[in-house]
């Protein structure tokens, strides 16, 4: 059967897809695909959220039943679930599961874009388990994984270049984000601030079809679902300086959020090495921590629409161990827990063998910033802020702190709360906060651990010469001197070559002659007829391996004001050259061939 279907593809998908493209060009099948990437990944974010869905009732059923032991099992469910999506992930998931965008990003930009076919179900599954278990984070990353699967795999089917792949992959990336948000535009930028590493105009067209294509499946069945809806009353002139304040909180809570989640992680890599340990210690921390205050429970999509609505009372409930205390001391403790520790339990979550992201968490976290900002001028007398708005601009704040995307954040919470009315509040905090939290973070919480690692860096041009290594730009056609040589030999060589190396035995290299050194060889017969290469030769400097990436190349041409940089094998022996023209003509040849 799987020869069968091989050959059927062999025969007619590729062989339509070549003629298509003989007679069309290249791009002739970019639009279709998009589409069907975006249908694909709207239907899989559907099957994600419905699982997640059907499993939330059956917590609920548990909670409010009169068998104290059902109540108990309710308590643990956090814990059986982190199990349950460990243990998946471990059968089925592969040894390179990635549960964070970051590999993904790096992939990106790195131009990998194979991705197993198994992630196509396996984040669904795993984070769906952990969620809808009561797991404290988000559906947003494994959708992105899973929609950048869908992408990858289908660019796959149908045989398309590498290039034109990297693409799909950010189209099944961005149509997850508009189908979980009902936010084509909010997907888009997505996919343009933070998955894709480079974007041009012609991109746009297949971002826009897939990601239009994901929001109406998503509509089509769930008509009446959105995350969040509210209506804003509109915004006042005489609260900009307050919403610049808030954006200078929301910029410190997103550094806070970035270092809490960087630290717990570094933690229970150091003292739970054990991967049976971090399950078991981490998954019962965070169960005890959810059972004292279920506030933290799940995605919080539910607690933001109260806080912004005004059920306050509701949440005050929401801590039955802080019953005994007035409701506004309650209150002031349920908000604090969820702005220090929402963040501290998704990464518990996660780290322990859970599965989610950091997404929801955040606009959980921006909202509580943002109410209480606007609740403690309230209380102070000295303004009177209108308490919903500054909910979602905190939302936005905080988002466009922690993920480094100020227009994300601008449009995807205009769209997703409808609050169009609110555009410009929106943008004075989510430009504040993402220029300020970059002075304290210079990275996203995506990209902290790449560029500590040095393994994505934050100019465009260095990140499209990282991609490739020195090998791809190698002259290895080259005359070798050995020290011990006359000088007067260099008169024999008929050669066009600018720079000689001095080898050894061995083939190492040893000195280098360049053309400055030549002339008075050449011209001097007194000097020629005494000097020997050794005599003449300088040290190399800057040698690089022929697996350093042109990054690494160019710093070196640099740093030692060079024209060639030579270049050694693995087993330590002269290969060539690489010149600072080839790699300039190499990046005109790569920014030409961009989509």
């Amino acid at each position: 059967m799987t020869t069968f279907l091989l050959n059927l593809r062999r025969w007619i998908v590729l062989r339509s897809e070549r003629n298509l493209t003989r007679r069309f060009g290249t791009q002739a099948l970019d639009v279709p695909l998009a589409m069907l990437v975006g249908t694909l990944a709207a239907l899989v974010a559907a099957s994600l959220h419905t699982l997640v869905s059907l499993l939330e009732k059956f917590s609920s059923w548990m909670r409010n039943s009169a068998s104290p032991w059902l109540f108990v099992i309710f308590t643990l469910m956090p814990f059986i679930g982190v199990v349950c999506s460990y243990l998946f992930q471990r059968f089925f998931g592969g040894k390179r599961y990635a549960k964070s965008l970051s590999p993904l990003i790096l992939s990106l930009h790195r131009g990998q874009t194979r991705i197993p076919f198994s992630e196509v179900f396996t984040h669904v599954i795993s984070s769906a388990i952990s969620v809808g278990c009561g797991g404290s984070t988000g559906l947003e990353a494994p959708s992105v994984l899973t929609g950048a699967a869908v992408g990858s795999n289908t660019a796959s089917f149908f045989g398309i270049d590498r290039r034109r792949r990297l693409l799909l992959t950010g189209c099944g990336g961005a149509a997850a984000i508009a189908a979980i948000f009902q936010s084509p535009v909010g997907g888009i930028l997505f996919a343009v601030e933070v998955l894709l590493p480079e974007f041009s105009v012609a991109a746009l067209v297949p971002l826009l079809i897939s990601s239009a294509v994901a929001m109406v499946v998503s509509r089509s069945l769930f008509p009446h679902e959105q995350v969040l809806y509210v209506v804003n009353p509109p915004w006042r002139t005489d609260a900009i300086p307050y919403y610049f304040l808030c954006g200078v909180l929301c910029a410190a809570v997103g550094v806070f959020v970035i270092r809490s989640v960087y630290k717990v992680t570094a933690l229970m890599k150091k003292y739970l090495q054990s991967r049976w340990r971090k399950l078991f210690v981490g998954g019962i921390v965070l169960t005890l921590i959810l059972a004292l205050f279920p506030v933290l429970r799940g995605q919080g999509y539910g607690f933001i629409a109260q806080l912004y609505s005004g059920e306050l009372s509701t949440i005050g409930e929401s801590a039955p161990v802080l019953n005994s205390i007035p409701l506004m001391l309650r209150l002031l403790i349920i908000i604090a827990v969820a702005i220090a520790l929402k963040a501290i339990t998704a990464v518990l979550t996660v780290e322990s063998g859970g599965d989610g992201g950091i997404f929801a968490p955040t606009m959980f976290v921006g909202a509580f910033v943002g109410f209480a900002f606007a609740r403690l001028v309230n209380l102070s007398g000295v303004a009177e802020l209108q308490e919903a708005n500054f909910v979602v601009v905190g939302i936005c704040g905080v988002f466009s702190a922690v993920l480094r995307a100020p227009l994300t954040g601008i449009f995807l919470i205009a769209d997703v709360t409808a609050s169009y009315i609110l555009l410009v509040p929106l943008m004075i905090v989510s430009s504040v906060s993402w220029f300020i939290a970059r002075l304290f973070e210079p990275y996203s919480i995506y990209n902290k651990a790449l560029a500590e690692s040095r393994l994505l860096l934050p100019d465009r041009d260095h990140t499209i010469l990282q991609r490739l290594s020195v090998r791809v730009c190698i002259e290895r056609e080259f005359v070798a001197l050995d020290a011990g040589q006359p000088a007067i030999s260099l008169r024999e060589f008929g050669s066009d070559q600018e720079i000689f190396p001095v080898l050894d035995s061995d083939g190492r290299l040893t000195g280098i002659v360049r053309p400055d050194k030549l002339l008075p060889v050449i011209f001097d017969n007194k000097l020629n007829n005494s000097l020997l290469i050794f005599d003449i030769m300088e040290r190399p400097c800057g040698e690089v391996s022929i697996d350093s990436d042109l990054v690494e190349a160019m710093n070196n041409l640099e740093r030692f004001k060079l024209d060639h940089l030579p270049v050694r094998g693995n087993d330590g022996e002269f290969i060539g050259f690489v010149n600072r023209n080839s790699i300039f003509r190499l990046y005109r040849t790569l920014i030409r061939d961009q989509y």
